[in-house]
């Protein structure tokens, strides 16, 4: 969609003027869909605003009840106050319904629910490079807990190529390499071992990484 700050809307209707006497039907008509793309542009980036904003007013509201592990309730809401699931339903689309999909995504993943869990999750694709990380992480986490290896691993080579910083690579390479090993993938996951050795040496989960590396040295 056209940034309407950077829409050159005088030179689009200089080059009709220019078409008038050639074909005034046709210049009609284009005048007609440049003020409908002009309008139509403004009252999208206005209402998706508006939505956003009524989206984070709802979504505080259960906050709570996420932080103390309530996930059923954050995620189905009460009488009072609708939930993670409601507001990714009626806003999706924006900034404000991806959290809220995402919440719910991570919620389901803490009650067990799985295949709930990656339906929300492979919803979402955030630019920010810890939250997209940990979504693609997560949904990785639901897939192995499936017992669908091959598709927890992809998503955490997901997780690990989304940005390259020391909080969530290193935890992601070492469910990869949890995940490889269980897929009978023993170079690789020394590999994914080896990197947090040499790349994140001062995380929490290089602690000890020599001794992973050389059991399943022994395995090959």
């Amino acid at each position: 969609m056209a940034d309407i700050e950077n829409f050159d809307v005088q030179d689009i209707m200089d080059r009709v003027q220019g078409k008038y006497e050639e074909n005034k039907n046709y210049v009609f008509i284009t005048l007609a869909a440049v003020i409908l793309i002009i309008g139509g542009t403004w009252w999208y980036q206005n209402n998706k605003e508006s939505q956003n904003l009524e989206a984070n007013n709802l979504i505080w509201k259960q906050d709570q009840n996420f932080d103390i592990d309530n996930f059923e309730t954050a995620i189905n809401g009460t009488t009072n106050n609708v939930g993670y699931a409601y507001i990714a339903d009626e806003y999706n689309g924006t900034p404000a319904g991806d959290i809220a999909t995402y919440n719910m995504g991570v919620g389901y993943l803490n009650l067990g629910k799985y295949n709930e869990a990656i339906d929300a999750l492979e919803d979402v694709d955030f630019e920010d490079i810890i939250l997209g990380a940990i979504a693609k992480g997560a949904t990785g986490d639901a897939y192995f807990e499936l017992g669908k290896v091959d598709k927890a691993i992809s998503n955490y080579k997901a997780a690990v190529s989304h940005s390259d910083n020391e909080l969530t690579v290193p935890v992601y390479l070492k469910k990869l390499a949890i995940a490889q090993e269980a897929a009978g993938d023993m170079k690789d996951a020394i590999e994914s071992y080896q990197r947090i050795k040499d790349d994140y040496s001062t995380a929490p989960e290089a602690r000890d990484i020599e001794k992973f590396i050389a059991r399943l040295q022994a395995k090959q």
